[in-house]
């Protein structure tokens, strides 16, 4: 996992698939995704990315 690194662990993962079932989610958490967006869910793609913009910058 990309988090387990030290030097990329404060920085967030959004994972933007053409998956959009719960299971696909699931599995995109269990390896430490920050936000799972389907690529047909273009506003909730916008807003999870100003979302952990907003974070980043704190």
């Amino acid at each position: 996992l990309i988090k387990s690194d030290p030097r990329f662990a404060g920085i967030p993962v959004l994972m933007h698939s053409s998956l959009s079932g719960t299971s696909n989610q699931k599995l995109g958490q269990s390896v430490g995704v920050d936000a799972y967006v389907s690529k047909f869910e273009a506003q909730k793609l916008s807003m999870k990315l100003r979302e952990m913009l907003s974070l980043a910058k704190n």
